[in-house]
């Protein structure tokens, strides 16, 4: 393409002062006194900046020989950073060159753009840096006018998956598992953490046994002899792959999991009592609207309840009770339900204290009276008696780990979810600073 005379002709104070906005450094491109303008791309506004780019070559890079002579301008659109929300374009003409000898044809190449594309790699890094934060990468797209298949090029292209280390485990690892997308090949998906920085050590796509053996068993066996504690949640499934590639490690359940187990038991008794109520009799509607309302004073722990300060409840004709006061009737609308409470309120305070002989002493000899169903859950704690032991004994707990959840969580909210695993995974891991920008 033919190139008018103002557009060759080189202007040093403006080239200086577009190669300083644009943060171009290569001394082959130049600007001349008309390189800014303003003109209509795709039915918008845009800011224009043309230039040249133009060298001197010795030798084709086909044949090797020397009789090379200068060809016509090709002219490009490098996409650059929008400014003011406004899309950028550099209108750059390449020089091209031709070789005499064997034909060949080629342009002028420049670090500021990749060979065959037309984006400039400051914004490809400009998106790249988007991509570690909580943003979606359709918004990314919307932000620098590109399209989301551009977003994810540059995600592939930018970010290597963190290689694995056979000879590397942390010594105390927290496991735990997820909702994954469509695409991933079981139900849940898995991820591990280290227990004493919270940094995550992988995200594997599957949670059942044989994937996670064959996962384990690509680490040494020095490694894996190497990992002690090992916090999980309830999961049955675990400990057997546990105990084979892990000989070492001391299984210990989140201490989140007991009370959650604890909590929900009973919760369904307060539940089984409301159900119990006539629903004819006003007095009894009157009680199963207090055990609903005021859930959280019946499930909470009794060092916790408030004896001194004085507020109105409007269930209670807006006189002033104290939270024990509110309690005590609650407990005295279901005789059940109180010996279930005392029952549960002394597990929680033997948990509290982690007075482990004490906690499953009250296990072994819970009340003949006490409700099947209540008693059923508190006896599926001896399943996992000696983990729990350990969560007793040990400082780690998952509470790192459900923090990680809780992040992978937001990013598919904020993302409107993924279609492939390997999307979600990467976009975890650069948000955590595991994949860096190579």
């Amino acid at each position: 393409m033919s190139t008018s005379k103002n557009t060759r002709e080189k202007d040093e104070c403006l080239d200086k002062t577009i190669k300083q906005l644009l943060n171009i450094k290569d001394a082959n491109i130049r600007f001349s006194k008309e390189a800014v303008s303003k003109e209509k791309v795709n039915g918008r506004m845009t800011n224009i900046f043309t230039g040249i780019l133009t060298y001197k070559i010795d030798r084709c890079p086909q044949c090797g020989f020397t009789n090379l002579i200068r060809h016509s301008y090709k002219d490009s659109w490098i996409q650059l950073i929008p400014y003011q929300e406004v899309p950028s374009y550099l209108h750059l003409f390449k020089q091209r060159f031709r070789c005499k000898d064997c034909g060949h044809t080629f342009s002028a190449k420049t670090y500021y753009v990749a060979e065959n594309c037309y984006i400039s790699q400051p914004l490809k890094f400009a998106i790249a840096i988007d991509l570690k934060k909580k943003i979606s990468m359709k918004d990314i797209a919307k932000r620098y006018f590109v399209s989301s298949k551009t977003v994810e090029r540059v995600l592939d292209s930018f970010f290597e998956e963190p290689r694995l280390k056979p000879n590397f485990l942390p010594q105390h690892l927290l496991i735990d598992e997820f909702k994954g997308t469509k695409d991933c090949e079981g139900a849940m998906c898995f991820i591990i953490s280290d227990a004493d920085t919270g940094k995550i050590v992988d995200i594997l796509d599957d949670r059942r046994n044989f994937k996670l053996q064959a996962y384990f068993m690509r680490f040494s066996f020095e490694a894996r002899k190497r990992v002690t504690p090992l916090v999980m949640d309830m999961n049955a499934a675990y400990g057997a792959v546990t105990k084979i590639v892990f000989p070492n490690a001391k299984v210990s359940i989140d201490r989140f999991h007991v009370i959650q187990q604890l909590t929900r038991a009973f919760n369904k008794q307060r539940i089984q009592a409301m159900k119990q109520l006539k629903k004819r009799d006003s007095q009894a509607m009157k009680d199963y609207r207090k055990l609903k309302k005021y859930w959280r004073t019946i499930l909470k722990k009794s060092a916790k309840i408030n004896y001194t300060s004085f507020k109105q409840y409007p269930l209670f004709q807006r006189k002033y009770h104290t939270e024990s006061e509110v309690l005590d009737h609650l407990l005295s609308i279901n005789e059940q339900l109180r010996e279930n409470y005392e029952v549960y309120q002394d597990l929680f305070t033997a948990f509290d204290a982690k007075d482990a002989k004490a906690f499953f002493e009250l296990v072994d000899h819970l009340p003949a009276t006490l409700d099947a169903g209540f008693k059923k859950a508190i006896l599926y704690l001896n399943k996992h008696k000696r983990a729990i032991i350990n969560s007793l004994d040990f400082p780690y707990s998952n509470g790192k780990l459900e923090g990680k959840n809780n992040l992978i969580k937001v990013i598919k909210r904020i993302a409107f979810g993924f279609r492939t695993f390997r999307h979600l995974r990467m976009r975890v891991l650069i948000q955590q600073n595991i994949c860096e920008i190579i």
